[in-house]
């Protein structure tokens, strides 16, 4: 093996390993969102149960 040989298959092994790192290292949501309806919101929302001014 020639020495630039040697230099790109070290420089490709690190490239593969920084692919697969920052691929495992990202954060993947599969869970779809939910979506809430007006009802659901307005139920779940703030109450004021203080006096009316």
């Amino acid at each position: 093996m020639s020495y630039l040989t040697i230099i790109a298959a070290v420089w490709g092994i690190c490239a593969i390993c920084a692919v697969l790192f920052i691929r495992g290292a990202a954060q993947r949501n599969q869970e779809p969102l939910r979506v809430q309806s007006a009802r659901e919101h307005n139920a779940n929302g703030p109450k004021d149960y203080g006096r009316p001014v």
